[in-house]
Formats: C-alpha cells, sequence, structure tokens
C-alpha cells in the first residue's frame, strides 16, 4: 500500500488525529472556487480510506485538513509565517503549492530558492511529512515561460532533503488549460496585468482544480480520480459523487 496512506490508517486506527496542513498562496488557499482542490482531496482521502477499512466514521473524524493558504503570498511571507500558519498545529503532513507569486512580487530567483529550503528544513526538521508542488501552469504562455527560471531551482533547493516533489507545473500544462481558465476578472489584477473584464489566467475554475486533485491524489497517495466524472455528478447535485469507475 501507499506509504502515506498507510501512515493514515496506521495512526486513525490508533484513535489518534491525522492532521494535513495545506500552505501556500492563492492556488493553495482555493477561497474563490468551489468545489476546489483542497476540497475534493479531503472528500476523497475520506471516502477512499473509508472503503479500504470498512468503517467510514473512523476517517471522516478523524483526518484533520487544515487551510494555511494565503492569498498573494510570496516564499518570503511564507517562511515568516511558517510557526504561525503551519508548525503550530502540529501537522502529520504539510502539502504545500507555491513560487509563482515571487515572480511578480520582487523576489529574486537565489532568494526563492533560499525560501524553499529554508521552508522544507523547518518543516522535515519537525518529523513532518512533506509534499512540495510546483506551482500551476497558467493560460498566459509567456508567463509560463518566465515563470521557468524559478522552477529549475525547486530540485537545487530540495536536493537531499526527504521532500516529496510534484511538478505540478508540467503536470498541468499537459491538459488543455483553455477549459481551466475561465473566470472573469471582476477587479482586475495589475501585478499580473490582467484588466477588469480579463479572463484570469491564473486561477483555474472548478474543471481546473479537479485535475489538480487528480494529479495530487495520484502523485501522493496513489488514488486513482477522474475529473470529468467527478465534476459531472457535482453538478448534477450528487451528495457524494462518483470519482472513479470501477
Amino acid at each position: 500500500m501507499n506509504r502515506y496512506l498507510q501512515k493514515i490508517i496506521s495512526k486513525i486506527k490508533k484513535d489518534k488525529v491525522y492532521k494535513i496542513v495545506f500552505y501556500g498562496d492563492s492556488i493553495t488557499s482555493t477561497e474563490w472556487v468551489h468545489p476546489n482542490w483542497r476540497e475534493i482531496v479531503e472528500y476523497v482521502l475520506k471516502d477512499y480510506i473509508g472503503s479500504v477499512t470498512k468503517d467510514w466514521t473512523t476517517p471522516s473524524w478523524r483526518i484533520r485538513c487544515i487551510n494555511s493558504g494565503m492569498d498573494g503570498a510570496t516564499t518570503k511571507d511564507l517562511l515568516k509565517d511558517l510557526n504561525e500558519y503551519v508548525l503550530t498545529y502540529k501537522p502529520d503532513l504539510v502539502l504545500s503549492i507555491f513560487g509563482k507569486n515571487d515572480m511578480y512580487l520582487g523576489i529574486e530567483p537565489k532568494e526563492h530558492k533560499r525560501n524553499i529550503r529554508k521552508i522544507a528544513l523547518n518543516i522535515i526538521e519537525k518529523d513532518i511529512d512533506y509534499v512540495f508542488c510546483t506551482s500551476t501552469a497558467t493560460l498566459n504562455q509567456k508567463r509560463n515561460i518566465d515563470f521557468l527560471s524559478y522552477k529549475k531551482l525547486t530540485s537545487e533547493a530540495l536536493d537531499k532533503l526527504p521532500v516529496k516533489i510534484v511538478d505540478l507545473f508540467e503536470e498541468f500544462k499537459a491538459h488543455d488549460l483553455e477549459k481551466f481558465f475561465t473566470f472573469i476578472s471582476e477587479n482586475g489584477n495589475d501585478v499580473a496585468g490582467i484588466k477588469p473584464g480579463d479572463i484570469d489566467y491564473l486561477h483555474p475554475n472548478q474543471l481546473g482544480n479537479a485535475y489538480i486533485a487528480k494529479i495530487l491524489l495520484k502523485e501522493v497517495w496513489g488514488i486513482e480520480f477522474d475529473p470529468e466524472l467527478y465534476i459531472k455528478e457535482t453538478l448534477a447535485g450528487v451528495m457524494y459523487p462518483e470519482y472513479f469507475h470501477s
């Protein structure tokens, strides 16, 4: 069995709480879209583990997911607030998605690399499992190219550390991004060059979030997930949407 799944099952079977903290920027907080990938991951983890253990109450009660995403945060912000927003919860696992805001808000690549490594070191020294995900690709190809100089530093920053890296940028980019970026920006975003009424090329819609969930569920927990089926059932008003064709 997948080791991250096994750790959850082992702990909750002892009647203890398994805590996951999601940490990062707006792609982590996702408070602007529902269902979002965090909600989907929590739903699937509890449901899947309940089906494996034949006990739905224990995962439902004992798996706790904490949203510590901060819209607009840079790696500098995330390093500064790591203790208050993450370590104070004494989590079993931290899953983060961040990095892109450094490019927009004046954090140079060298500082970006240092901050990522410091964040990781602070987490793993507490004997906490850490999954680091790169930022997602966007609908703006120029911005995607600009971000590569930051993204390539990730493996260097986390070199030889016991951190699982998920290249969410490449995984996400492999899909039809025009289906994922449909939100119209009401107020615009001066930093990103988005005007009011433009398509928000940074923040994916419900389907895009479901595909983020698909990538993470597979890469981290080894769980198969069909985003198209899940969204179809959700839009149909199904209380417990299916997420995998048996």
